[in-house]
């Protein structure tokens, strides 16, 4: 691994400049040199930049916005150093060093075990100082007002806004951030609702926050990305022509194999007495009760022609069907909001805090969507982030995804169980890479499938079903059941 060496002393120097000229070494700046080869010397300059300082300028810190970057921004780091004047540094016309007069004994914290760098709180008034360079200092008043409104939302959050004041407040003072000062005991005094926000905060999720309608800015941005993502997909419309028989069969297995991924599971001829008989199978209550209250809300005509055209609407919509599929469960806490932070593997939904003012705001970009499969991807999505309630999530999702396309007569998409880790592997791609393609291909392929099985007849479509193996787990169906959905085609704009 290559590495940076520095003359230290008349020898050392000598040693350096002999294996330059040998050809083993590479002469960066003044007495710093390196073994990396030409191609990745600007690497190893901007990756060992905290070595260049600590050389050039011992004692410095990293400050304003490299003191939480931690790295060069357009080849530009920022430090500050006791009694020096203020200068910029080139290092082989690869990184600049800007160096500025501060004290670098207050208001700091090691991060690595030669070199310190601002504080916390000390980052929000540096973050908070006018710069007028091409590239900025300083990191701006949103990029405060948004950390400051994570902090608030921390236990014990309003106690650490008060302790940043106090710590600031002496700090400023001494040294010259009166101005800054100002602005940030503004910012906290508003989060904290002492004063009045307009005219203040500037940045969304901290208007949000003074609210107490705070939302998770990294959904938001995800559901930005998707919404454009969909724009751009080519979905065409698959019409659904209502009859009173392929309704009731579709929703059967719409309600059979939406439990089923979930893990209530039933044999289809269980399944058949739940729904048509109304028995309870196995003694099994709240399972059994779980199939036929989906069943009965997505063989509703009415109330699946509705979609909300308010966040409020959302809302209260997402509240009102769990409640009626769930409340069997009463240990779920039917139609009421998570109190707890969910999780599933590795993926952390978004906060109990933040759910509401999550949901608000992604209705204002679910609005800018044209109704059909575009809308229904984003609905089906966006639930599936949030994960609203302790359980029931998963099939809330597809409920109100098959809402958006039954509300302009499209049709209904059912997930075969067959195709379950397809559908959470588009899901898992969209979560943590923000790869919207394989979902909005599942989407699309099963819809085309789902307007491909005849309806009208339930023997057919149950025939249909299994021959297709679409009731089976993906271990033992999927090779049949890809033979037959491979054939609607869809081609993914580019990620």
């Amino acid at each position: 691994m290559a590495k940076l060496y520095f003359s230290t002393s008349d020898d050392t120097s000598r040693s350096l400049i002999a294996k330059v000229k040998k050809g083993e070494l590479i002469r960066i700046y003044r007495g710093i040199y390196t073994d990396a080869s030409y191609a990745d010397v600007e690497k190893i300059v901007y990756s060992k930049w905290h070595e260049i300082v600590n050389y050039l300028f011992p004692s410095a810190i990293a400050a304003y916005r490299t003191a939480h970057e931690l790295r060069p921004v357009d080849g530009v780091i920022y430090i500050v150093k006791d009694g020096v004047s203020r200068r910029k540094i080139s290092i082989g016309g690869m990184l600049t060093i800007e160096l500025s007069a501060g004290n670098t004994s207050e208001l700091t914290e090691p991060f690595l075990p030669t070199i310190f760098r601002s504080s916390p709180a000390r980052q929000y008034l540096e973050n908070l100082a006018l710069s007028r360079t091409k590239v900025k200092k300083s990191l701006g008043k949103e990029w405060v007002e948004q950390h400051l409104s994570t902090v608030l939302r921390r236990q014990n959050g309003e106690d650490e806004l008060n302790n940043i004041r106090d710590q600031t407040r002496t700090f400023a003072i001494k040294y010259g951030f009166e101005h800054e000062f100002s602005t940030l005991e503004n910012i906290i005094s508003s989060l904290l609702s002492t004063h009045p926000y307009g005219g203040i905060l500037e940045s969304e999720i901290a208007i949000a926050t003074s609210q107490n309608t705070p939302f998770d800015v990294g959904r938001i941005d995800l559901f930005q990305s998707l919404a454009d993502y969909l724009l751009r997909c080519n979905l065409e419309a698959v019409p659904y022509t209502y009859n009173k028989s392929s309704w009731k069969h579709l929703a059967f297995f719409e309600s059979y194999f939406s439990n089923f991924i979930e893990g209530t599971e039933f044999e289809i001829d269980e399944a058949e007495e739940i729904v048509f008989t109304g028995s309870t199978v196995h003694e099994r209550h709240e399972d059994s009760h779980d199939v036929l209250a989906v069943f009965n809300q997505v063989s509703d005509l009415q109330s699946m022609s509705v979609t909300p055209s308010t966040a409020d609407e959302l809302i209260e919509a997402l509240q009102q069907s769990h409640f009626d599929f769930m409340r069997e469960r009463k240990n779920k806490r039917p139609g009421k909001f998570k109190e707890r932070v969910n999780k599933a593997g590795s993926s952390v939904f978004v906060h109990p805090s933040e759910l509401v003012g999550t949901l608000t705001k992604a209705f204002d970009i679910y609005i800018t969507l044209p109704k059909g499969l575009e809308s229904a991807i984003f609905m089906q999505f966006i639930i599936s982030e949030c994960h609203p309630f302790d359980d029931g999530n998963g099939r809330l999702s597809r409920i109100m995804m098959n809402r958006e396309l039954h509300s302009v007569d499209l049709h209904k998409i059912i997930v075969p169980t067959v195709h379950r880790d397809s559908y959470l592997n588009g899901l898992r791609k969209a979560t943590r890479s923000g790869k919207f393609a394989t979902i909005a291909k599942v989407f699309y392929q099963l819809q085309h499938y789902s307007a491909s099985i005849d309806w009208d007849s339930y023997g057919d479509s149950r025939e249909t079903l299994e021959e297709h193996k679409a009731n089976l787990l993906p271990d033992e169906g999927v090779p049949t059941f890809n033979k037959v959905i491979r054939k609607f085609k869809f081609t993914p704009p580019p990620e």
